[in-house]
């Protein structure tokens, strides 16, 4: 079995190992193994990087910028941006065989390291996401280090004719928050009273024959019903899918309706081709033993062990949220993700595990980027279901190139009912889309 040779006199090998398994170990399904002696490096007659200064005419060679042989945080004021193979890159360097420090740099947006030494939050206390390296110049919806790894493979390639990668293929996953379970049932005696008079006196007759007709068990409530319709067609296709449930207060930025009811709890347990995760309330945000409970809660109710999550809002913070999942008991994370602009906020399509800079550890949570929430196109940028499909299908286009993971989150409130039906017909067509992408061997 060929194995690549890491050359890397300077040691740090917790940093470099790290982002090395995400780039040869993840993307290009290659094993690898990092060396500090310069004698057994130059005696290999495999595929060899040499990561130092020193030019050995020995391997294909990247200077390093210094970052994965340090520790803890440290504030970066210039980040030397470049471009290579007309992808934005940074930590330029002169020399070597590819201009910038691809491991360093790689490093930099896996961890999300901008955000331990850059604290502008949005109302929400996110991550600002103009703040954003990425964002800010225009590459948050391209997999970055996806893409460098691709280059990187390119380079390889051309020094040694016979190399061949075994990539990572191309898959879709599908995601669901259920904020609201009901539309109109569950609502508490005076709240639905109240919303009943509001509809009549702004004569909304639509929503007043519908409200009562769901009252008074004539017709299905449109939410739920959505959410059984999402699992139909989860089964129809024959494909697995993630249900992230919310269980937190009723308020403002939390749950519609009264506790869930022993029906929907029921129905929860029931689902057979679903994985079922928490979805954290707002209020968890810092709040570990608020975390912890509705973890447990949710536990009780669906009579399974609980081993995924995603905040409300995606609400979090790096690297505090991440501790927190750890402590939790959380096994994957898929709160990764701007919520006012979809893409690729880590740089990459492709799972990989938490790396606490800080403390310098890596944990066993996997985090799984969400690339497209349908509230970011429906709200934040107000797009037109037309316009949006158009956008998820240049996204999924993207993690197709590279054998990424497009992980995509709707909301069933968001495509309920009839006033939603042009956001419904784009959800089924961006499914359908992604789902065909699997079975089409083409690049796109």
């Amino acid at each position: 079995m060929k194995v690549i040779v890491i050359y890397s006199p300077e040691g740090g090998a917790k940093r470099l190992n790290y982002v090395s398994q995400h780039i040869f170990g993840n993307i290009l399904g290659e094993t690898f193994k990092i060396t500090t002696s310069k004698e057994v490096f130059l005696q290999e007659t495999g595929v060899c990087v040499n990561y130092s200064r020193e030019n050995l005419n020995h391997g294909l060679q990247i200077i390093p910028q210094g970052l994965l042989f340090e520790t803890g945080v440290c504030k970066i004021s210039d980040l030397e941006e470049s471009k290579w193979k007309d992808f934005f890159c940074f930590f330029k360097q002169q020399g070597g065989s590819i201009p910038f420090d691809l491991f360093s740099a790689a490093f930099y947006l896996l961890t999300s390291y901008e955000e331990y030494y850059i604290k502008q939050t949005d109302e929400h206390d996110r991550f600002d996401v103009n703040m954003s390296l990425l964002y800010r110049n225009d590459s948050l919806e391209i997999p970055l280090i996806d893409r460098w790894a691709y280059g990187l493979k390119e380079e390889l390639e051309k020094k040694y004719p016979d190399f061949k990668c075994k990539l990572r293929k191309y898959s879709f996953i599908s995601t669901f928050d259920i904020d609201y379970p009901f539309m109109y049932r569950y609502k508490g005696i005076i709240k639905t009273i109240g919303l009943t008079i509001r509809d009549m006196l702004k004569s909304n007759f639509n929503s007043l024959w519908e409200r009562l007709g769901v009252i008074f068990h004539l017709k299905p409530d449109p939410y739920m019903q959505t959410i059984q319709k999402i699992d139909n067609l989860h089964k129809k296709a024959g494909r697995d899918y993630y249900l992230f449930v919310l269980l937190g207060r009723n308020g403002k930025y939390g749950r519609s309706t009264v506790k869930p009811t022993v029906s929907y709890n029921k129905y929860l347990k029931s689902l057979k081709q679903v994985t079922i995760g928490s979805h954290p309330s707002y209020d968890t945000y810092h709040n570990p033993e608020l975390l912890t409970q509705e973890k447990e809660e949710l536990e009780k109710i669906t009579n399974r062990e609980i081993t995924t999550n995603r905040r409300h809002f995606l609400r979090m913070t790096c690297p505090q949220s991440f501790r927190e999942a750890v402590n939790a008991g959380f096994k994957e994370d898929f709160t990764l993700g701007f919520a006012k602009a979809p893409g690729f906020r880590s740089g990459t399509a492709i799972p990989y595990y938490f790396y606490d800079v800080e403390q310098d550890i890596q944990s066993d949570l996997l985090i799984r980027p969400t690339i497209m929430m349908d509230t970011t196109l429906i709200v934040h940028l107000d797009c037109n279901p037309g316009y949006a499909l158009l956008k998820i299908k240049q996204l999924a286009d993207e993690c197709k190139r590279s054998g990424g993971d497009f992980l995509t989150l709707w909301h069933n409130s968001n495509i309920a009912g009839e006033k939603n039906k042009l956001w419904n017909d784009a959800f089924i067509a961006s499914f359908n889309y992604a789902v065909s992408l699997e079975n089409d061997n083409f690049a796109k």
